[in-house]
């Protein structure tokens, strides 16, 4: 029977020395003799004949009622050979390890910044996807106590704005950083691989198709041309920036992708020799990349030296900061304002063009690469920087047909200022 009762508890006095009051199994009341009272757990290990004791809490914190219910909980640990002071010290370092949500995205985007797996393009995208769209939702839960409920509330919630692609990508943000969670023992399993895109109508859509034909690619080329003329090294007609309408060209030549364009520095390019060699950290993939310039391509280059060469950048803004070159969804602006579907009131020149994105002139190169060229398709495979599929032809296969490789290019840049940028006959093909 229980000793001890509220009166008897708030009637203890303090002595000059410390003293307890038992109620039973092991469970006493010390009180100090400053008058401090707390709990205490007595007891002895399975094979022990020693007196173990451990604190339960503080009066003031653990009621009797309280401390008989964690009594009970010890008690237990004993009866089956845990020594309840380790079992407690675990549960403090799980409870250390706890973060929030918004602690694990932070220590996942710091991981990959130092891995640097990915370009920081792709690790912008996911911090602007978390701040938009996850953060307010998600942030302050503890990762350990993450679920499926809880990711499935944020994705709908961003369905119902509207933003389906961007409901498929915010899982593959969730699920990076909940594997890196996982790994890294914040948390026990990772909730976010049982959802799935379809479970939120966010199936990947169909992979674009959209090659711009010959006659298509000379349109647009002329409206480039007609967009700025160029006298003594300077743009006098500004109706498009000459940045922004040579990159577009550049991107036709080498079917590079926009952010490398965009981004190109005069240090990568070695126009005498006729290459341009990106460094790994402006790939898609990590991997360095050289692109073979055609004659055409050179040209285009030295005109734009004479305006930005002595800025680091070729594409340079004028712009007065650390990264003052055009920006790559300038480029994509050029093109949506070129057929009519952003900021112009006048008639677009390419209106009546079948709809058509910046990425679109990539798959149109290395189309043409193939289809005009005959360029072998593990060649194309190069000169787009693309990993192969198979692991293990990825792990085993390194040849990088260089020779291959810079006769498609110069051959490319001869048949586009054959067919495409040459208006001074019409082509054949053009008109087929």
């Amino acid at each position: 029977m229980s000793k001890l009762n509220a009166k008897l508890i708030q009637h203890a006095a303090s002595k000059n020395v410390e003293y307890r009051l038992s109620d039973g199994n092991g469970l006493f009341l010390r009180i100090r003799p400053t008058g401090a009272k707390s709990w205490l757990y007595c007891f002895r290990l399975t094979g022990s004949r020693k007196l173990q004791q451990m604190t339960i809490g503080a009066l003031n914190d653990v009621s009797l009622k309280e401390a008989r219910s964690m009594l009970s909980v010890l008690r237990k640990q004993v009866s089956e050979g845990i020594d309840p002071r380790q079992a407690r010290a675990a549960i403090k370092v799980q409870n250390a390890q706890a973060i929030t949500m918004q602690v694990l995205f932070d220590k996942w985007i710091e991981h990959i910044k130092i891995a640097a797996q990915i370009t920081p393009k792709w690790i912008k995208q996911h911090e602007d996807r978390w701040r938009l769209h996850l953060k307010n939702t998600l942030g302050a839960i503890l990762a350990k106590n993450i679920h499926r409920a809880h990711l499935a509330q944020a994705l709908d919630a961003m369905v119902r704005r509207g933003t389906r692609e961007e409901t498929r990508k915010a899982l593959t943000t969730l699920n990076m950083m909940l594997d890196y969670g996982l790994a890294r023992h914040y948390i026990d399993e990772n909730p976010a691989r049982i959802l799935k895109p379809k479970d939120f109508s966010a199936t990947a859509g169909r992979p674009r198709d959209r090659v711009l034909s010959l006659q298509e690619l000379n349109l647009l080329w002329q409206v480039l041309d007609q967009g700025t003329i160029i006298q003594n090294g300077l743009a006098v007609q500004n109706t498009m920036s000459i940045m922004s309408s040579t990159a577009i060209k550049i991107l036709i030549l080498t079917g590079a992708r926009r952010g490398e364009v965009a981004g190109m520095r005069w240090d990568e390019l070695d126009l005498n020799s006729g290459i341009w060699i990106l460094p790994w950290e402006r790939t898609k993939n990590r991997r360095a990349h050289t692109v073979y310039l055609s004659d055409l391509a050179i040209s285009l280059l030295k005109k734009i030296k004479q305006i930005s060469g002595e800025s680091q950048f070729v594409f340079d803004t004028g712009r007065q900061s650390q990264d003052c070159h055009i920006h790559e969804d300038s480029l994509t602006s050029t093109i949506a304002k070129l057929r009519g579907t952003k900021g112009t009131k006048k008639v677009a020149p390419l209106a009546d063009l079948k709809p058509f994105t910046v990425h679109d002139l990539r798959r149109s190169a290395a189309t043409g690469w193939g289809e005009y060229l005959k360029t072998a398709p593990h060649v194309i495979e190069k000169m787009l920087n693309h990993q192969p599929l198979n692991k293990l032809v990825a792990t085993y296969q390194h040849a990088v047909y260089a020779q291959e490789q810079k006769e498609a290019w110069l051959k490319w840049g001869s048949f586009i200022e054959q067919y495409v940028s040459d208006i001074s006959h019409v082509n054949p093909l053009l008109s087929a």
